[in-house]
């Protein structure tokens, strides 16, 4: 408190507050070598982790089928088991699955297969799998049952706009300046 000049104390504002007092540090990463607890396979490419893209971690729909793409149908189990791929089909745009999953999650939780086989069998499920074959023009890889299949169309992302382009653009859809500059 500071007196004024007839002996009173007053407060006085502090202007210009100083942007330094507003600042602050705070710790934000991610790990260079992430552990996964879900899947236990090597040289299989974890599903994208959500809210990473300064990572380069993607979660869409060409993601999700490039994942499942990696395993046989006997590995069901272990490609269902991946929490980030989990919480990406609970709650994706095109055909949000969380009403059905319940099912699903007490197979993991428990570690039952054949529950996890059982619900692979379920119409949600063989919806996924319709969507993941009608988005590729080639043809469905030799995954039957509970199949995924095969997309061969890889995409890019515009430097400019980045928007992601499918692979046989040479040009971008949306700003339309050339895949490569040179």
């Amino acid at each position: 408190m500071e007196k004024d000049s007839y002996g009173n104390e007053v407060s006085k504002l502090a202007r210009p507050l100083p942007v330094e007092y507003l600042l602050l540090d705070v710790p934000a990463s991610t790990p260079l070598t992430p552990l996964n607890t879900f899947t236990s396979i090597k040289d299989i490419t974890k599903f994208p982790v959500e809210n990473r893209l300064i990572d380069g971690h993607i979660q869409d729909f060409d993601s999700l089928c490039k994942y499942l793409r990696q395993f046989t149908p006997l590995q069901f189990y272990e490609s269902i088991s991946d929490f980030h791929f989990l919480l990406y089909i609970a709650t994706m745009d095109m055909l949000p699955m969380k009403d059905s999953m319940a099912p699903l999650l007490e197979a993991i939780k428990t570690n039952d297969k054949q529950a996890v086989v059982e619900w692979s069998r379920s119409d949600v499920w063989a919806t996924l799998e319709q969507l993941i074959s009608n988005t590729s023009d080639s043809a469905v890889s030799g995954h039957v049952g509970n199949g995924f299949a095969s997309v061969q169309t890889e995409s890019w992302t515009c430097i400019h706009c980045t928007f992601m382009n499918n692979s046989d653009r040479q040009s971008c859809d949306i700003c339309r300046l050339p895949r490569d500059i040179n």
